[in-house]
């Protein structure tokens, strides 16, 4: 009996895919993809997704669901899940309701709790921590998540989920309307900010895998090399410092590696640079596990995972 599984994570900036051997406790990939499809770009002006961006989200999640069959992997058992943009858009049900009934597949608008949960769970699978407690952040494309977690029990301490990412935040800057924005989220949530103050954190998602190749200077990305990279907050404050200003243009010349992610990746920068600082963080460890390795892991969604269930 095949032991091969397949996760689905329709973010807000990108489309990602693993499939991977579960057997005897272990995670073996076989394969992994990403796809830039910008599904939350414009979305807090317009509340809906663009028909682009459905577009290319659409030819992503077949082209996944297509080589999940090369593999003999049923369509009914492909975990598929989307976070912050999905539960945002007024026309995210319908358009996954016809998506998924066109391709034979469910896909699960999770809430910000379960992307979390799912999140933690591909991190702190079959790693080592110096803490028993850890504090991970998780910058997707619509909404910033901050999780204290236990390594030993699994357990979830306390999360936060703030409604700012990259796509957004490029947004902001492209409107000039960043430092107003950010400074909002900073003041709604500032007592909530503040207890996750922590010097070392667990860093995971697109952005961050991103900021850390740009840190080693590669044109390339090799997954091996960024994952369980550890960043002192003054590369991170560097990387500001020579690329805060740069166009999409420039970052796709100097880093050909961002493909479309050089649409949101200044955006990004400016998040995770502001966020870094009002956490007091000294030094960022950089995972590229995250929310489609625990969903697989887990292997099945709940009601209770459900946004607005």
């Amino acid at each position: 009996m095949s032991n091969l599984k397949a996760s689905i994570d329709i973010g807000s900036n990108s489309v990602l895919l693993l499939i991977a051997d579960l057997s005897n406790g272990h995670l073996q990939e076989i394969s992994r993809k990403s796809e830039i499809t910008s599904l939350g770009k414009e979305l807090d002006k317009n509340l809906v997704f663009s028909d682009e961006s459905m577009q290319a989200t659409s030819i992503a999640l077949k082209n996944y669901v297509f080589e999940c069959d090369q593999f003999g992997i049923g369509r009914d058992s492909i975990i598929i899940t989307a976070t912050e943009a999905s539960r945002v858009a007024q026309n995210a049900k319908s358009y996954f309701d016809k998506l998924g009934e066109e391709l034979g597949v469910k896909i699960h608008i999770i809430s910000s709790e379960a992307e979390a949960y799912f999140s933690t769970k591909g991190i702190v699978f079959n790693s080592k921590f110096d803490s028993d407690i850890i504090t991970i952040m998780d910058v997707g494309g619509a909404s910033t998540e901050l999780i204290r977690v236990n390594t030993k029990t699994y357990q979830i301490l306390d999360t936060i989920s703030m409604p700012f990412g990259s796509v957004r935040s490029s947004q902001w800057l492209e409107d000039q309307y960043f430092v107003q924005n950010l400074q909002k989220v900073f003041v709604d949530f500032r007592s909530r900010i503040d207890s996750f103050q922590t010097k070392n954190l667990i860093c995971v998602a697109g952005t961050m895998t991103s900021l850390a190749n740009m840190h080693l200077e590669r044109k390339d990305f090799i997954e091996d090399d960024v994952h369980g990279l550890i960043m002192k907050v003054e590369d991170l404050d560097n990387l500001f410092k020579r690329y805060s200003d740069f166009s999409p243009l420039k970052f796709n010349t100097l880093f050909p590696f961002l493909g479309k992610r050089s649409n949101s990746i200044r955006g990004g920068l400016h998040l995770v640079y502001h966020l870094v600082h009002r956490l007091f963080v000294k030094e960022i460890t950089i995972s590229t596990y995250g929310l489609r390795y625990g969903s697989l892991l887990e292997g099945r969604i709940l009601k209770d995972h459900l946004h607005g269930k």
